[in-house]
C-alpha cells in the first residue's frame, strides 16, 4: 500500500546510494611450491625439538634420536619437567602479579600463594628460597633422566630454514628450479613422489610460489598487473601480496601462472594444493544502478537526486562499470548541495530531466 501511494504521488522510481567495494579477481586452483629438504632417521626413538613454522639456524638441532630402552618415556618425562621448570622460573619472577597464578599449574599456583603469605609476614628470604629449591630439584631430575639416555644423536640443520613436521611427497616434485617446465597438462597429472621422511623437513629461503593453470585470457590479465593479491581459501585469512613470477606458453587455451610471495611462509608450511582468488584490482566508490547515470548536454556525467518535490543534478566520476551497476566518486572541487553522499535518494526512472541524456536503461 505504501509503495502504491508513493508511486501515485511520485512518478520517479528512486534508490539510495551507499559505499561499496568491487574486486576484479580470477578464481584459481593451484599448488604451493617451496625449496624443501626432507630428513629421515632409522633410530628407534625420535624426539623433534622444533615447533611447526619455527626458524632454525644452520647447525641447530631439529630432532634428537635415541637407541636406549625406554627412551621414548624418558624423553616425554624430560619435556614435562622442562615445562614445569619454565613455570617455576615464571613463578619466581612474577609472584607479585595477581594474575600469575591463573596461568600456572595448580601446584605451582600454590607456591605463589605461599610466597605472598610469606611476603605479608615480611619473610622475603624464605619466600624466594622455597621456589629456588624446587627449581634446583626439578633441574636435577632432568639431568638424571638425560643421563639415563644412551645412544643419543642429534639431527642438525645443514642450512638456515623453517621447520615443518609435515612431508607430503611433493617436496621433490614441486621445486622452484622446475617452475619453468610446468605446463597446464603437467599440473593436471601431478602426483606425489615417494615419502619416507619421518623427521620432517626444512624450507629454505623466504620466498614461496603459487602455480595455477588459468585460461589464456586470464593469464594475460594477471601478467598485465605485475603485482596482485593472493587470497587462499584455507590457512590464511589475510590477502597475500604477490608478484607475477612467470607465465607459461599457452597449451589448449590455458597457461600456468606462477606468483611469488614473501609473506606468511611460517603459516603456510602445511599447505600444498589450494583454491584461491587472484585479486587483480579493487575498486571502492558510491554504488548505484547504471540506469541512474545521466549526461548533460555539456558532457558532464552525474545523477539526479530527489530532494522533496524537486530534483537536483549532482556530478560524478566513473570508478567502475559493472553489469548493471556502477561505482562512482565525487569530482574534486564539488561541495555543498552538489555533492553526492551515501544515503542520497537517486532517481532511476528512465526519463529525461532538464535536458539531460539517458545513458543506460530503456
Amino acid at each position: 500500500l505504501v509503495q502504491g501511494v508513493r508511486y501515485l504521488t511520485n512518478p520517479y522510481a528512486t534508490t539510495r546510494v551507499y559505499t561499496s567495494t568491487t574486486e576484479d579477481a580470477v578464481e584459481a586452483s593451484g599448488w604451493l611450491v617451496r625449496e624443501e629438504e626432507t630428513f629421515r632417521t632409522d633410530a628407534e626413538t625420535l624426539s623433534p625439538t622444533r615447533e611447526e613454522g619455527e626458524k632454525v639456524g644452520q647447525g641447530q638441532v631439529i630432532a634428537a634420536t635415541y637407541n636406549s630402552p625406554g627412551a621414548l618415556e624418558a624423553v616425554a618425562q624430560i619435556q614435562a619437567k622442562r615445562l614445569q621448570l619454565e613455570q617455576l622460573e615464571y613463578a619466581l619472577s612474577s609472584y607479585l602479579n595477581p594474575d600469575a597464578a591463573l596461568k600456572l599449574d595448580g601446584s605451582i599456583s600454590d607456591d605463589i600463594m605461599a610466597l605472598r603469605k610469606n611476603l605479608t609476614g615480611g619473610d622475603y628470604t624464605a619466600s624466594s628460597q622455597e621456589i629456588k629449591a624446587e627449581i634446583t630439584a626439578v633441574q636435577d631430575e632432568i639431568d638424571s633422566l638425560q643421563a639415563g639416555l644412551t645412544g643419543a644423536a642429534n639431527i642438525t640443520a645443514p642450512r638456515a630454514g623453517t621447520y615443518s613436521a609435515v612431508c607430503d611427497g611433493y617436496e621433490s616434485v614441486l621445486t622452484p628450479a622446475g617452475l619453468g617446465d610446468l605446463t597446464p597438462g603437467a599440473l593436471d597429472k601431478l602426483a606425489a613422489g615417494e615419502n619416507n621422511a619421518n623427521v620432517g623437513k626444512l624450507i629454505y629461503g623466504n620466498t614461496w610460489y603459487y602455480a595455477a593453470a588459468v585460461t589464456q585470457e586470464e593469464a594475460q590479465r594477471i601478467a598485465g598487473c605485475g603485482s596482485v593479491s593472493l587470497r587462499l581459501t584455507k590457512g590464511i585469512t589475510d590477502d597475500i601480496a604477490a608478484t607475477v613470477h612467470s607465465v607459461s606458453p599457452a597449451e589448449d587455451g590455458r597457461c600456468v601462472v606462477v606468483l611469488s610471495c614473501r609473506e606468511y611462509l611460517a603459516e603456510t608450511t602445511q599447505l600444498r594444493h589450494q583454491t584461491a582468488q587472484i585479486v587483480l584490482h579493487s575498486y571502492t566508490g558510491l554504488r548505484l544502478p547504471s540506469v541512474c547515470l545521466r549526461q548533460q548536454e555539456g558532457g558532464t556525467l552525474g545523477v539526479y537526486c530527489a530532494q522533496g518535490s524537486f530534483s537536483r543534478f549532482k556530478p560524478v566520476d566513473m570508478v567502475y562499470q559493472g553489469d548493471d551497476y556502477v561505482l562512482v566518486s565525487v569530482p574534486q572541487n564539488t561541495d555543498g548541495l552538489d555533492t553526492l553522499r551515501p544515503g542520497d535518494e537517486v532517481i532511476m526512472t528512465g526519463v529525461t530531466l532538464d535536458g539531460s541524456q539517458i545513458l543506460t536503461g530503456d
